[in-house]
């Protein structure tokens, strides 16, 4: 009867405090109202958003970090610091250290630091102290991160709620029911008793004894850190690169689905834009009366980011200072050669799907035939183990994986839209109404697989 009496104790205790805190009109995430990756989705759409100003990432390249600044950030804050010996290497591209960081965002313009030092517990309070320390002397927005996302997503929601502990008038409010909400939603679990201790001392809450925990299968995706977890064994993303082929074969994805346009769709030519260093996107492939095609001397030399910048932005031996094409990203002379993506699965156990759909088809009543036509047959390669769905910017695949998911799982059409604002594409009749009438049309009565 005491042990009763103490559990309903704590859950009227933790009910206060969430009404105290008025959580409860608060969705999920304080924001996500814009998809992954601030300004720029297509350089940037692996970049997790916590707040306006703090997203989240694992450890970067020289190129991310140059996607970063390109995006709209003002500094980057990698928690950790990383030592001569420390050279990262993500799927066989060399990640650099801190010092080499330092020199490279000196060079491009946007602010850098680290929060903590090599003796620092990264799950404690002083680690959190130190953060907030660091981050109150940066410019925002900044981009976050770690080696993989997941230490500083608990250290930066941390000082929220330490914030919101201590400031009634503090937005966003993170208490500790809210932190695990958000953490399982992004596929990141901090349910271990030493991690639900210092949430508890934080927050100034009692421990939450079962707190939410994630569903994404396998748990080692996080090896994968680019990627989003939509439910279970679905996931989406932006363009792959070669050199992440192996991340995706070792954290055990199964298949691959490719939704973006192939070099032809039908008779029409249709190769996408790629990412280029100081170059806008949405600048259009092929060009039209006015501009000529985006990868032409003219049209790159109109379209820079910064004119100003110094050839060596992009090599050392560059003779200019914009990147002309990106086979990186499977790039031609053109834009986005699928062929190019196709040739390099083919040299892996990870079964790919090409199943293309030009962004043009999304925005009328060709939508609704798309997804009649090829939403249950992509939902059954969700029986053959863990999916990614990839397109440009992870648009078209979050569509899908959630739509997929729904289908596999037989889930409704409100966890459905739920889940794409959650992962920052909101769809309403109002807002994508095509995508909406979609879903709605095909979620409303569905049978499970």
């Amino acid at each position: 009867m005491a042990c009763n009496s103490m559990l309903l104790l704590c859950v009227m205790l933790m009910v206060c405090i969430t009404v105290s805190l008025g959580l409860e009109k608060y969705p999920l995430f304080p924001d996500r109202s814009k998809p992954p990756g601030l300004n720029n989705p297509q350089k940037l759409w692996w970049a997790k958003e916590l707040t306006p100003d703090l997203h989240v990432a694992g450890r970067l390249s020289e190129r991310q970090m140059k996607y970063t600044m390109e995006s709209g950030f003002k500094s980057i804050l990698s928690l950790f610091f990383y030592g001569d010996n420390e050279v990262g290497d993500f799927g066989g591209e060399k990640l650099p250290i801190t010092k080499q960081q330092q020199d490279i965002a000196k060079s491009i313009g946007i602010n850098f630091t680290f929060a903590l030092g090599p003796d620092d517990d990264w799950c404690s309070v002083k680690a959190v102290e130190k953060f907030a320390q660091v981050l109150s002397t940066l410019e925002h927005p900044v981009l976050l991160h770690c080696d993989r996302g997941y230490t500083i997503t608990f250290v930066a929601l941390m000082h929220l709620a330490n914030l919101t502990r201590h400031d009634k008038n503090f937005e966003p409010k993170i208490n500790s029911q809210r932190f695990y909400d958000i953490c399982a939603a992004m596929g990141l679990n901090f349910t271990q008793d030493f991690m639900k201790d210092v949430v508890a001392e934080i927050t100034g809450e009692p421990v939450v004894e079962n707190p939410t925990a994630p569903d994404a299968i396998p748990p080692e995706w996080l090896d994968y850190w680019l990627g989003h977890p939509v439910y279970k064994n679905w996931y989406s993303s932006g363009q792959v690169t070669p050199s992440q082929i192996k991340v995706l074969e070792f954290i055990g994805i199964k298949s691959i689905i490719n939704m973006r346009a192939g070099v032809k769709f039908g008779d029409k030519p249709t190769q996408e834009e790629v990412a280029l260093l100081n170059i806008k996107a949405e600048t259009g492939t092929y060009g039209d009366e006015t501009h000529p095609p985006r990868q032409t001397v003219q049209r790159l030399e109109e379209t820079r980011i910064d004119p100003s910048r110094p050839n060596t932005y992009i090599g050392e031996s560059s003779p200019v200072n914009y990147e002309a094409k990106n086979p990186e990203e499977f790039g031609d002379e053109i834009g986005y050669n699928e062929g190019l993506e196709r040739e390099a699965f083919k040299k892996s156990p990870i079964k790919y799907h090409h199943i293309p759909w030009p962004s043009h088809l999304m925005k009328d009543e060709r939508a609704i035939t798309f997804f009649e036509e090829n939403l249950s047959e992509i939902a059954k390669i969700g029986k053959h183990g863990p999916v990614l769905i990839q397109c440009r910017t992870g648009k078209r695949a979050a569509y899908f994986a959630v739509a997929a998911a729904a289908v596999q799982y037989n889930k409704t059409l409100d966890w459905a839209l739920t889940r794409l604002r959650e992962l920052g594409f909101t769809v309403s009749a109002k807002k994508e109404p095509f995508i909406y009438q979609s879903y709605v049309k095909v979620l409303s009565n569905h049978d499970e697989l």
